[in-house]
């Protein structure tokens, strides 16, 4: 909250502006804070920070359709559950679900472009946070779970999960007008299939080769 506080501190005429936040921010409890002093906000909250309101579970949320939500409100705070691509949690204290829009996904059993339901509160978020929570999204809904002791070990597999991530977005980018377009995780299959069919190219070295010293050694 201290942070929240240090952004509003800063603003003139507060309550003419809004805010939203990621996960890393946002809660319930934030949310009617900020409504206290006439400030409208909105953001993602992870399911720790929903004080057990009564929403439907995640489990249960997957379980539905794809544009399936359900949401929950109070005097103060509106908290929607979404299901997409993964379910999202996001709350707000002045968004609803109305109006009601549609988003194009790609349907794997269909094998074509479909329309599905979003929120009111989904559209005005991802327009209004642009790429960046969009980006944390992708890169957490296939993280690598390999484990190593290695220290550089968590900062290579995040450059290569970044990496799948660019890749994809250029794919679909250069596809946006056809059908042809790969889903997310069919591009990461599709990608590993190729990488895992290609065959390695031996570089042969002559001579005597050099051994760094000790310390200077990665192992």
């Amino acid at each position: 909250m201290k942070v929240i506080e240090e952004i509003i501190s800063v603003l003139e005429r507060a309550e003419k502006h809004e805010l939203y936040f990621n996960n890393f921010f946002a809660s319930y409890n934030i949310l009617e804070k900020v409504s206290g002093k006439m400030i409208r906000a909105t953001g993602t909250i992870r399911n720790s920070r929903t004080r057990k309101i009564p929403i439907m579970p995640v489990d249960e949320v997957k379980k539905k359709y794809r544009g399936f939500f359900d949401h929950v409100c109070n005097s103060t705070v509106y908290v929607c559950r979404w299901n997409d691509n993964a379910v999202v949690t996001l709350a707000s204290n002045h968004l609803t679900h109305h109006p009601i829009g549609s988003v194009q996904r790609y349907s794997q059993s269909q094998k074509k472009h479909v329309k599905i339901r979003m929120p009111e509160i989904v559209r005005r978020y991802n327009t209004s946070m642009g790429g960046v929570d969009i980006l944390d999204k992708l890169l957490s809904s296939y993280r690598p779970r390999l484990r190593s002791k290695k220290w550089w070990w968590n900062l290579f597999s995040n450059a290569l999960n970044l990496a799948f991530v660019a890749a994809w977005q250029l794919h679909r980018e250069l596809h946006k007008d056809s059908s042809t377009a790969l889903s997310h995780l069919d591009f990461r299959r599709d990608v590993t299939t190729q990488l895992l069919r290609a065959k390695p190219h031996l570089t042969i070295w002559t001579g005597r080769r050099a051994h760094p010293p000790e310390t200077l050694r990665i192992t």
